[in-house]
């Protein structure tokens, strides 16, 4: 089986033979490794390709005094930095590379931190190598050679390619231990390595080829160079044979312009086919604008429609505000038929009982909507209203479970056990918290208001059940009963609820019935524990939360 042609046997094939093929299968071996390389430097993809080019137009030129290069694929890999040096000075440069400090503080906090890291060490460590131990690393792990390739490749043994790159894995292992990298071996560092290579795009070798043997015309064996670097060694038969070449020159003269022409058209084909590839692309990104003008156009119309009716809107309402407000300061208590509002003095709220009937707030001190519409309640006065009468509620509940106490359990002839708990009256703490809660109100809202909404709260009412139910708990106490009926084979145990005060309550009972009346603290404190151990479970009560 044919060995394949090693490097310097192919470089020199084209540096003393012109032979486009040789440089050819040299770019097309190594174009890989030179724009991983720059890749890796550059962090973007066109300059890659731009730093790639002008290597491999580096290695043209110089291709007749690399011929003792001892590796081309270390001088490959040291040109590349060089390039990827020059293209970073200048502004522009500074400001990409402080783009690219950036983006790699964001990828560190990927899982691949390590690899992303190393990558950024990688060129550094191996420059610090033999070169025949750097061109062993990158001919097996950049370019995925093997190593019977690679002994081919350095003229040396297979099982000496090994061992080489082992020890070359470690030495770059080190490398990266003594940046202050934690490695656990040389596995990651191979994984690093096979990570950094990077494939280049196709298009780019026909460029680099193309680019490269135009600019290597001059350095190749028909150039002056050439002559130069040979004739200080010619021996007589060789000066004979000089002067049999120096009479064909014309022939010689006359192939090296079918060669440049032939080389010429290569380029200029290389580029034709790069310029149709940005077309296209370029077609492409053209479609794609004019598809985000489209909605970007849809997007501003809805816009301009929004403002219209937000604009109508806001007209509408500021005329409305004006007669309101005209109507207000108005004499006349009547308002248009065509007004969804009257206008009623303050003095007749109260008799409406409009607000009590609505239950004026909750149990958490949040105001009804209805109450704040009727009232004028602005967004300012809502918030420190609504936490007065929260504090409101919460010591009330308080004050009635800290002095709540249990009598006795007493059982009917049916067998009924009944468990009471008495709340006393609460007494002056209760009146002086009423007082207290009517002047923060009278201090956010006004007296007038304030009346109409806490009124009868200050004078020591507060609703049990539902909205309107006002019961005076400063002076009399509360009593809550709450029974249970064992159950039969066919169903489960029966059980009910009440309360009352000087004669008057209310009570409910069966199978299904809430406890909703019996506020929330005492239910938990005496009556939650005492139904499950009677068969009624905590998940089927629904106790008052006020």
């Amino acid at each position: 089986m044919n060995e394949p042609m090693t490097d310097r046997e192919l470089l020199r094939d084209y540096a003393e033979l012109g032979s486009e093929s040789a440089f050819r299968s040299l770019v097309d071996r190594h174009l890989d490794l030179v724009y991983a390389t720059a890749l890796r430097g550059l962090n973007d993809a066109h300059a890659a390709e731009e730093i790639t080019q002008n290597v491999f137009v580096m290695l043209a030129r110089k291709g007749l005094w690399l011929g003792g290069e001892t590796n081309v694929v270390a001088w490959l890999h040291k040109a590349a930095l060089l390039e990827i040096r020059r293209w970073w000075r200048g502004e522009l440069r500074r400001r990409r590379r402080e783009q690219t400090a950036v983006e790699l503080g964001t990828l560190m906090k990927d899982e691949n931190s390590l690899l992303k890291a190393l990558e950024g060490e990688l060129d550094e460590g191996l420059l610090t190598l033999r070169e025949a131990d750097r061109s062993a690393l990158i001919l097996r792990y950049v370019e995925g050679r093997s190593h019977r390739e690679i002994g081919a490749l350095l003229g040396a043994r297979e099982d000496a390619v090994r061992m080489r790159v082992g020890k070359a894995l470690e030495r770059l292992t080190k490398f990266f231990r003594r940046r202050g990298y934690t490695i656990a071996g040389a596995t990651t560092t191979a994984a690093v390595l096979t990570a950094s290579a990077k494939a280049a795009p196709a298009e780019l070798a026909v460029a680099a080829t193309g680019a490269g043997i135009a600019a290597g015309g001059a350095g190749t064996a028909t150039g002056l160079k050439l002559m130069l670097a040979k004739i200080m060694g010619l021996t007589k038969a060789q000066t004979s044979v000089l002067c049999v070449v120096l009479a064909m020159a014309p022939v010689a003269w006359e192939w090296n312009l079918d060669r440049r022409s032939r080389i010429a058209a290569a380029t200029t084909q290389a580029k034709l086919e790069l310029l149709l590839s940005q077309q296209s692309q370029a077609e492409d990104d053209l479609q794609q604008l004019q598809a985000e003008s489209t909605r970007l156009d849809g997007a501003i119309s809805n816009a301009i429609q929004s403002q219209l009716r937000y604009e109508t809107a806001a007209a509408k309402l500021g005329t409305l505000k004006s007669r309101l407000r005209g109507l207000l300061t108005g004499a006349r208590d009547q308002w248009p038929d065509d007004l969804p509002y009257v206008r009623v003095p303050k003095s007749e709220i109260r008799s409406l009982d409009l607000l009590h009937k609505r239950g004026t707030f909750n149990g958490h001190g949040i105001l009804d909507d209805t109450a704040q519409e009727m009232l004028g309640i602005t967004a300012a006065e809502k918030t420190p209203t609504e936490e007065a009468l929260s504090t409101y509620w919460r010591t009330v509940a308080a004050m009635s479970e800290n002095t709540a106490y249990q009598t006795n359990i007493t059982t009917d002839a049916s067998s009924q056990l009944t468990k009471t708990v008495i709340v006393p009256p609460l007494g002056e703490p209760f009146k002086a918290l009423a007082a207290s809660t009517a002047a923060q109100i009278s201090t956010i809202l006004g007296s007038d208001r304030e009346q109409i909404l806490f009124g009868d709260w200050a004078q020591g009412g507060i609703q049990v059940f539902s909205p309107g139910n006002l019961w005076l708990i400063g002076d009399h106490p509360q009593v809550f009963d709450v029974w249970v009926s064992p159950g039969t084979g066919t169903s489960g145990p029966r059980y009910g609820c009440g309360w009352h005060m000087d004669g008057s309550g209310i009570s409910s009972g069966g199978d299904s019935t809430d406890f909703g009346m019996v506020p929330a603290g005492i239910f938990e404190k005496f009556f939650s524990p005492w139904l499950s151990e009677h068969g009624v479970t905590p998940t089927t009560i629904h106790p008052s939360g006020k």
